[in-house]
């Protein structure tokens, strides 16, 4: 990690600069920036001195710029500012453990742009993201990118699309009726695929009827339709009027300066799931979502699988180029596997493979030039998931490889304190960006109306 420059001469320097500016009208320029970066600063100080496992990255390298840069516009609340984060990895990301928490302070301090996307059934019965109401009934089934059962491995953004196996299929999306994330939504995109066995997907807004989408067509393409609403609570009911309809996910979203947190997670899953999918499919949908920050959530289920460090190194190094083609303007970041345990007579005891693949994520890491964080250290490093599991409240889960919803907790919030330091290094460093954010990829992905 680049050292740290002494923060305290720099805040006050830059508050005396936005002072200058405000009372000499100056126009926007070095001291406005500087002053920026300073209110920004000092939003994040009590993060910043708390202490938690940092970002890891080469001495001099700045692979997090373009997603600090767009997160300083959404802090500035510009117009239009929304970060984007999507977040893919295995179980623990499905269940919205980590990411939760994530979603949760990210947006407490930068503003709530909308939750995100959601799968329309559940992939897995443990499947129910925070901060939703999500009401699938049983006619509809789920089919996620390990599963070897479809044939043309297009599965969405979120490695999982949705089919009806019954006709009128019904699943309710919405915003959260209770609590204090989650309450408000303007925007609801719906995914889907435009195919032969494809038919009417009837939509409604809070009860009424707002319409039907057709997704029924050749030839076979990906698609979206947009569904607006007053900015507050709302409910998106999907009913598929045809069997074999298939629905990719919903994206809940709101028209305001904030931060959207894609939980992607795909229950079982290694990093190199992901080259099993339609290339040119997921692309599209990358493109689409255009996220400012791609997370790499992987390793677990490679350390269960006893996967060789050196194919490790090179399903990483293959997402990663993937990612990088599809979208040049987003960062990336590999977080490797959280600690986990394996009982040997009356101890548990960490697998003798998880220090090599961590090792192996890090090496592909740096050659890639990407940030890595790494889950295992942050809970403090071999046998402390025998300790998260003793600990009271427990931590971690009778299962000795995920934690508990507190445990998902306590690792959320180191997570997102180890962002706020590289945003506050970045700040310190580069400013705050006087461009726009660059110009999106092109989107391949037809829109259909509603009617």
């Amino acid at each position: 990690m680049p050292s740290r420059p002494k923060t305290a001469i720099a805040i006050a320097l830059s508050a005396a600069l936005l002072l200058t500016a405000a009372v000499l009208g100056e126009p926007r320029g070095a001291a406005q920036a500087a002053g920026d970066a300073a209110a920004i600063l000092q939003r994040i100080a009590t993060e910043r001195g708390e202490t938690t496992r940092p970002l890891e990255y080469a001495q001099g390298a700045h692979p997090l710029d373009n997603f600090f840069a767009a997160l300083a516009r959404t802090a500035l609340k510009q117009p239009g500012a929304t970060t984007r984060i999507a977040h893919m990895g295995d179980s623990l990301v499905e269940m919205d453990l980590v990411s939760g928490e994530m979603r949760r302070r990210m947006q407490e301090k930068w503003g709530d742009a909308g939750h995100g996307f959601i799968h329309v059934s559940r992939p897995q019965p443990w499947y129910k993201p925070y901060d939703v109401v999500h009401e699938p009934s049983a006619e509809w089934i789920a089919y996620a990118i390990n599963d070897t059962s479809l044939p043309d491995r297009h599965f969405g953004l979120g490695g999982g699309v949705s089919v009806a196996y019954k006709a009128k299929a019904e699943a309710t999306i919405g915003t959260a009726d209770r609590g204090k994330y989650g309450r408000s939504v303007s925007r609801f995109e719906v995914l889907f695929p435009i195919e032969p066995q494809g038919g009417p997907l009837e939509i409604a807004l809070d009860g009424k009827r707002v319409g039907t989408v057709n997704t029924a067509g050749s030839p076979p393409r990906d698609a979206y339709a947009v569904v607006s609403a007053p900015d507050g609570a709302h409910k998106l009911t999907l009913t598929a009027m045809a069997k074999n309809l298939r629905v990719y996910g919903v994206i809940m979203e709101r028209d305001v300066p904030g931060v959207v947190y894609d939980s992607l997670g795909v229950n079982g899953t290694g990093i190199d799931a992901y080259l099993t999918i339609n290339k040119e499919h997921w692309i599209n949908e990358l493109r689409h979502r255009n996220p400012d920050l791609v997370i790499l959530g992987f390793g677990g289920n490679e350390v269960r699988s006893n996967y060789k460090p050196e194919a490790v190194r090179g399903n990483v190094k293959a997402v990663v180029n993937i990612v990088r083609g599809a979208l040049p303007n987003a960062s990336i970041l590999l977080v490797g596997p959280l600690d986990s345990a394996v009982k040997q007579g009356t101890s548990m005891v960490s697998p003798a493979i998880l220090p090599q693949i961590i090792a192996a994520q890090r090496e592909a890491a740096s050659e890639l030039k990407i940030a890595y964080w790494s889950l295992f250290d942050a809970m403090g490093g071999a046998g402390s998931m025998a300790r998260w599991y003793e600990a009271s409240p427990r931590l971690g889960a009778g299962d000795l490889v995920h934690p508990t919803p507190k445990g998902g907790e306590v690792l959320g919030d180191m997570f997102f304190r180890a962002m706020m330091q590289g945003f506050a290094e970045y700040l310190e460093r580069a400013g705050v960006p006087a461009a726009a954010a660059p110009p999106p990829p092109a989107n391949t992905m037809e829109r259909v109306d509603v009617k």
